[in-house]
């Protein structure tokens, strides 16, 4: 296996952890924050989702230099929310959280899997070489693209995990 292969490997499991996550959910129950008076911080089973799609889709279109997914597919349409363009929740309030809801989870759903399918699409047209490219030298050490899309990758599957914990906060089984 090589290392793209891993990478693309690993994303695919967290779109299969939040796809089993929202199985047997209602859209109630994705929407609900299962302890928002305890624990603010600990969002709804949609939040997590459109934030880990959005964050795929806005930082993989960076690295591509293409419009995102939300754009060029309209997805805006399909979420009754207001988002700035590049808006993607990183430090949403409870408050800001809240007002993200779905009317359906298969818009949601298709969300995912179109930010998910969209990284991996750039994964797959990405040499080994490509990974060691610095793309961003205002840190130290600079930040190669490698480093970037195992950043973006941990955060889905730090999210998709958070989404399993939520859902059992909502007395829901795995």
């Amino acid at each position: 296996m090589t290392y793209l292969e891993m990478l693309i490997d690993s994303l695919n499991r967290s779109r299969e952890r939040f796809l089993r996550m929202l199985d047997g959910v209602t859209v109630e129950q994705a929407n609900a924050f299962p302890v928002a008076e305890s624990s603010p911080q600990v969002k709804s089973l949609t939040w997590l989702t459109w934030h880990t799609a959005r964050e795929l889709d806005l930082q993989t279109a960076d690295l591509a230099g293409l419009d995102s997914v939300w754009k060029q597919q309209n997805f805006a349409s399909r979420f009754d929310f207001q988002l700035e363009e590049n808006e993607d929740g990183w430090n949403h309030s409870l408050e800001q959280a809240e007002k993200i809801t779905a009317n359906d989870l298969d818009s949601l759903i298709a969300y995912l899997n179109a930010a998910t399918d969209f990284a991996v699409s750039y994964l797959e047209s990405l040499d080994e070489k490509s990974l060691d490219d610095i793309i961003d030298d205002s840190w130290t050490p600079a930040v190669t693209r490698g480093v970037r899309m195992v950043s973006i990758i941990d955060d889905a599957i730090m999210h998709s995990g958070q989404a399993i914990y939520a859902r059992r906060l909502l007395g829901l089984k795995d």
